[in-house]
């Protein structure tokens, strides 16, 4: 039988009830309000718990001074986090090295953006965009992220189960522990609507890169990928997966891509009705641009300290000084390091950025006008959020 409350069609208990009256405090009844009203409109009939909320959006680029008013007005209101919950990294005006291109209050908004998250309850060493190396998923658990790189990952791969949030609806998924029971939540709406077929084998993160990208533009629904991974390594395996998934996500609102032998949650028996497109090498060349930056960035998702050490042990140095790059800088999470390192390898130098993206900066105050990637998801949002060019170099 449907409990429902005044406007509400979707069951909601007794707890959900006196939130929503403000018996647990004006934080929680506005974070229910928000879940249950995006809940209706997808015709949820019921709320659900999750485990661990991620939210995106933390750079100040990102949410200006809007965004900064409504986490100050929502910590004063009471807001914590009613579960484990990570975020997104921040910009670079943080880095020792970029500061002193911003404005003070524009460095003094991003740090107070970090520690009003922190006295939510984020977990403090947790800024990046690959929550699940920072928590290990339990298999077929139920989350609310944001990051669409980390949700696409997650609904493939990991064989748990989270919708597309936005950093808001993430937020107050976090502090009420619950959300609606929609979309990605349910068996059901997991099924392919397409059939792919990629002619050449998966080898590479560059070729992983572009070709999501070109997966992306095309899909009209979930794709099922009928594709070869020729990669032995576990750790070059899953960069090429990640940077697959996120390329796919970047141009498309797409939760989800079912990979052939590789989605462990898929529920499918006979593709063989579904519209059948084919793809090859030379249909998804054009992203590529021998140069266009003497600076490489390599972490779009994020790289644990590990997988980027062997990125740079795979990546051939010597050739990538020829093509004229002087730089690399590589994201990773910011609990993988606590200081900001520079090395120098050949003589090429080496700068890590723990906790940052440079993607969610504006690189052009930082006197960054162009950056060279792998990664597909930077080399679309690059131009679009950081001003600076962009080009896919096909080096990894």
């Amino acid at each position: 039988m449907c409990r429902c409350l005044g406007e509400y069609n979707m069951y909601l208990d007794k707890v959900d009830e006196m939130i929503l009256n403000g018996e647990y405090g004006e934080a929680k009844r506005i974070a229910l309000r928000i879940i249950v009203a995006i809940g209706e409109v997808l015709g949820a009939e019921k709320l659900i718990p999750v485990s661990h909320a991620h939210i995106s959006g933390i750079s100040y680029f990102n949410i200006g001074d809007a965004g900064l008013s409504f986490l100050e007005e929502m910590l004063v209101k009471g807001a914590k986090a009613n579960i484990f919950t990570t975020a997104n990294p921040f910009s670079i005006v943080m880095h020792e090295d970029f500061i002193k291109y911003y404005k003070s209050d524009v460095v003094e908004k991003q740090r107070k953006i970090i520690e009003i998250l922190v006295k939510i309850g984020i977990a403090p060493n947790s800024f990046t965009c690959i929550p699940y190396k920072i928590r290990k998923p339990v298999y077929g658990e139920h989350v609310a992220w944001a990051e669409s790189s980390a949700v696409i990952y997650a609904n493939s791969i990991l064989g748990i189960y989270t919708n597309r949030e936005s950093g808001i609806s993430s937020l107050m998924a976090s502090i009420i522990g619950k959300t609606y029971y929609a979309g990605m939540h349910i068996d059901e709406n997991r099924k392919p609507e397409m059939h792919i077929i990629v002619k050449e084998d998966l080898k590479t993160i560059s070729f992983a890169s572009i070709l999501g990208l070109y997966i992306g533009q095309i899909s009209k629904g979930i794709p099922f990928i009928n594709i070869k991974i020729a990669v032995e390594d576990g750790i070059y395996r899953d960069l090429i997966l990640r940077s697959l998934l996120s390329s796919i996500a970047t141009t498309s609102d797409l939760p989800l891509a079912i990979i052939k032998n590789v989605t462990p949650t898929a529920k499918y028996k006979d593709v063989s009705s579904l519209e059948r497109i084919e793809i090859e090498f030379k249909d998804v060349k054009i992203f590529i641009e021998e140069k266009c930056s003497n600076m490489l960035f390599l972490g779009c998702p994020h790289m644990t300290l590990e997988e980027a050490e062997f990125i740079l042990n795979t990546i051939n140095l010597e050739n990538i000084e020829k093509l004229g790059i002087e730089k690399i800088l590589i994201a990773i999470p910011l609990q993988d390091n606590n200081k900001f390192f520079i090395r120098k390898r050949k003589n090429i130098e080496i700068q890590y950025l723990p906790g940052m993206c440079p993607v969610v900066s504006d690189l052009i105050k930082a006197n960054i006008h162009s950056l060279a990637t792998v990664h597909g998801k930077a080399l679309y949002y690059i131009p679009k959020l950081a001003r600076a060019k962009s080009c896919m170099m096909n080096i990894v």
